[in-house]
């Protein structure tokens, strides 16, 4: 596959996934509770990989390693891009505690 061939199949697949997010939202919107919505996604990222992996041939253990790998990438990428902000450290109330012991 050329280098050209892979940047497309990337750009579509970020562009697949962005609508899929889209439909996503609209579902939270409507008041479907994120958990369901989650547990629908995985469900169906896994049933259209299945279906994936067997079209295209299988490939026996290694293949499918490479499809489970591909997934904890992404999952732990989005694991940290949405973790929440850690304060910022210290603070004029720690500031002022500080300088209460030091006094």
């Amino acid at each position: 596959m050329s280098d050209h061939q892979e940047d497309t199949g990337s750009q579509q697949s970020v562009e697949l996934a962005n609508r899929i997010i889209d439909v996503a939202n609209s579902c939270l919107e409507d008041g479907m509770p994120p958990q369901v919505i989650g547990s629908g996604l995985r469900h169906a990222a896994a049933n259209f990989s299945a279906f994936v992996f067997h079209q295209s041939g299988g490939g026996g253990e290694e293949a499918l390693s490479g499809v489970v790998e591909d997934f904890l990438q992404a999952f732990e990428y989005y694991l940290e891009r949405h973790a929440p902000a850690e304060p910022a450290g210290g603070g004029l109330n720690d500031l002022i505690e500080q300088a209460k012991r030091e006094i």
